[in-house]
């Protein structure tokens, strides 16, 4: 018996994938920013905002087109995507980064195994980049939920027709 893979099952494995791609993006570009452009003291905000307002630009392009490519795209949308995106990059990725920032023994702890298989990270690194990583799981299924039912939550016409002829047969 061949087993297939639900339409929602697949809707998260992209939305996964360019997820992953849109927050590498964003890393990258931040981390450029900040050692090529913005080097002063007082300056990585800049590099921050401008790599997250791009990167808010590029996950709408991608999740509109390729993970919800079946839901009503336009501009009300996009400007769910941006105020939703402005509202978690000031609020809540803040008050995640806080409440990881408690979970010292769990960085303390892998800085140990770092330093046990002789990698040379710094502490801070182990425990900025495990923040990061916690925080950036956590904000991705919130992401998910929100993009779903807010921002991407109508089908387009034609899918709702097709969806409904699906259901009376």
């Amino acid at each position: 018996m061949k087993h297939q893979v639900s339409d929602k099952t697949k809707q998260k494995g992209k939305y996964f994938i360019f997820g992953v791609l849109n927050t590498v993006i964003n890393y990258g570009m931040y981390e450029a920013l900040a050692l090529l452009v913005f080097k002063e003291d007082g300056q990585l905000w800049i590099a921050t905002l401008i790599s997250g307002a791009i990167s808010i630009f590029i996950g709408y392009f991608l999740h509109s087109r390729f993970t919800w490519k079946d839901r009503e795209v336009g501009k009300k949308q996009l400007g769910k995507f941006f105020i939703w995106n402005v509202l978690l990059n000031v609020a809540v990725r803040p008050l995640l980064t806080a409440f990881f920032g408690l979970f010292g023994f769990l960085y303390k702890f892998a800085f140990d195994i770092c330093q046990g298989i002789g990698l040379g990270f710094s502490y801070e690194f182990v425990e900025t980049t495990g923040n990061y990583v916690l925080m950036t799981a956590v904000t991705m299924v919130i992401n998910f939920l929100v993009y779903d039912k807010f921002v991407f939550g109508t089908k387009r016409e034609k899918e709702k027709v097709a969806s409904e002829k699906e259901t009376e047969e």
